[in-house]
């Protein structure tokens, strides 16, 4: 391995010289090229790595192919970039090592330079390779300790060729202007006509034909990004912008449309938002690069005769081989999405808001609790408990479920545009009032402290929740036994929790990829707006429903406590 480091980077640029297609069996984004034998494929989004292990005396190669990107215009500064994301900062190599640079017959920069590291004690030698040109740049890293290799790493360099035709896979935009990396509270940004509130701990890139936001946890082999598009000028509807802005962002990420039973993708019906916009979105599946099943999603705006758009485009993982999972399947990054999204406004559109609303207030405002006769095709007639709130600025929830994080945090102007059903306004004077759900008007008036509603012309009395806000428990909690595990929760007074399985029961995600509760852990507690919210020592931080059912301010250990919208029994130990 001694005379390897500079052999490697010589016969690589030898190689890339002489690029050619031949015996070509695989795409990658730009590259055609045939795999080297023996070697095992593993793709993920904008990476695919081919790895190689020798057994018998431990050597090994792994060769990792990244998606292409935009260039700066560059083939050094490319260089550096890469260098210092893909060898420095994961392996802590020598930050400016000696290279070697070469240009094509092709007109392909080549920039490549190795360096040994060490790596679980073992001497490694590491080849970044980087071809610009074209308005685009792509990367290739080998890492290796046995020569041996170096006879497929030549079969598969010349057998490569690259497409000049293709766009960057990623970040398909022109000119950086800035990298930005939200605040904890969000920022504000401008682009073009439209203004938005960028989602906080998401990195925010600014491009001069967009704006990309990523968020900044998110794991290794998943990718998720928002991308605000180019505004379409055009004379046709919403449905047709739609149609027009997946085939358009399908293309932008080099994919192919992946058919369903309703077409290229599943879309909603037009609607007029709280901000005084109409919009449509549409969500399917393209394949990227011709292999990694993606999911796409559009968000079309019309503002008088121009449409902005949004797209998201995000990673489909397998959990553990059996179920599959969007990035945003993700409470939390769903959240993030639909704030950003409806916090849009634009200089050119004047309408008017609907203001927040909050549950303090006189009157109905808050929250109300009772049961009351449903029928269903499959249940027949049933008694259901339902949890109406009355917000503050004339929206009224009612409906069955209370929303799964509480009410701390919530923007009750986003989850109508959601699941609109269960969500209305409401009308009240001297003591009587009107719901105006989308199914019915449902007449109530206050009797005392009861809240009685008339529905299929029968009284159903409703009693307002006490509140719950600064709750402390003390004691160790159980809940039934699920997923193999016996789960348990300790509560002190002064604000902090142990939890070995119980957040995770509560957080109702069987997916234990997406639910964050899946680990235990520790940390410190506090209950607002009928959310408790756990705040782990991890930095992860999760919102449970607690409604304060059978809830005295002065016993901190009843004998059972219930918490999340289901209202799930944990009894002390």
């Amino acid at each position: 391995m001694k005379k390897l480091n500079n052999y490697f980077v010589a016969i690589i640029c030898l190689l890339l010289l002489s690029m050619q297609a031949i015996a070509q069996k695989e795409i990658f984004d730009i590259a055609t090229y045939k795999p080297p034998k023996d070697f095992k494929k593993d793709a993920k989004f904008g990476v695919i790595n081919y790895t190689n292990v020798n057994t018998n005396n431990g050597g090994f190669c792994v060769i990792t192919m990244f998606a292409s990107t935009v260039s700066t215009g560059d083939a050094e500064k490319d260089f550096e970039r890469e260098w210092k994301d893909l060898v420095v900062t994961p392996y802590k190599a020598e930050a400016s090592p000696k290279t070697e640079k070469q240009n094509t017959a092709e007109g392909w920069n080549v920039v490549s330079a190795s360096a040994p590291i060490k790596l679980n004690g073992a001497d490694i030698y590491v080849l970044l390779t980087v071809v610009s040109g074209f308005g685009k740049t792509m990367s290739i890293r080998t890492s290796l300790n046995d020569e041996a290799y170096i006879t497929k790493i030549h079969a598969m360099f010349s057998s490569m060729d690259l497409d000049k035709t293709k766009t960057a896979a990623l970040g398909n935009t022109t000119t950086i202007n800035n990298t930005i990396q939200a605040k904890a509270t969000g920022g504000t940004g401008k682009f073009g006509l439209m203004n938005y509130i960028a989602p906080a701990g998401w990195s925010e890139q600014k491009f001069s034909d967009g704006v990309v936001f990523k968020p900044l946890d998110l794991p290794a082999d998943e990718h998720l990004a928002i991308q605000i598009m180019q505004p379409l000028n055009s004379s046709g509807t919403l449905e047709q912008v739609l149609a027009q802005s997946f085939e358009e962002a399908t293309k932008m990420y080099n994919g192919s449309s992946m058919y369903q039973a309703d077409g290229k993708y599943s879309k909603n019906t037009v609607q007029r938002s709280f901000n005084g916009w109409e919009y449509i979105r549409g969500k399917g599946g393209i394949q990227v690069n011709n292999s990694i099943e993606t999911g796409l999603e559009l968000f079309v705006i019309k503002i008088n005769s121009r449409f902005e758009r949004v797209a998201i485009l995000e990673s489909r993982k397998y959990c553990g081989g059996v179920s599959r999972y969007y990035a945003t399947d993700r409470i939390i990054y769903r959240n993030d999405i639909e704030s950003l999204l409806f916090s849009l406004q634009f200089t050119s559109f004047n309408a008017t808001v609907l203001a927040p609303g909050t549950i303090n207030g006189n009157a109905v405002v808050g929250v109300w609790e009772g049961t009351i006769q449903s029928t269903g095709a499959a249940t027949g007639v049933r008694l259901d408990v339902f949890v109406p709130i009355f917000f503050t600025n004339g929206q009224v929830y009612f409906g069955p479920k209370f929303p799964t994080e509480g009410l701390n945090g919530l923007d009750s102007r986003i989850p109508p545009e959601l699941f609109p059903r269960n969500w209305g306004t409401y009308s009240f004077s001297n003591g009587r009032g009107v719901l105006k759900m989308p199914f019915a008007e449902i007449p109530f008036r206050t009797d005392g402290a009861k809240l009685i509603v008339t529905k299929n012309q029968m009284d159903w009395p409703f009693y307002k929740k006490n509140t719950v806000d600064g709750a402390r428990f003390n004691g160790t909690y159980s809940m039934s036994e699920s997923y193999g595990i016996h789960p348990i929760i300790t509560f002190t007074a002064d604000g902090k929790f142990n939890d070995n399985g119980a957040i995770r029961i509560l957080n109702h995600e069987g997916n234990t990829c997406i639910n964050p509760g899946f680990k235990p852990g520790s940390g410190t507690y506090d209950v607002k707006d009928y959310t408790i919210t756990f705040n782990y020592t991890d930095g992860r931080k999760i919102k449970i429903a607690y409604l304060g059912t059978g809830y005295e301010k002065n016993n901190l250990s009843p004998a059972t406590l219930r918490m999340s919208f289901n209202d799930d029994p944990m009894n002390r130990q």
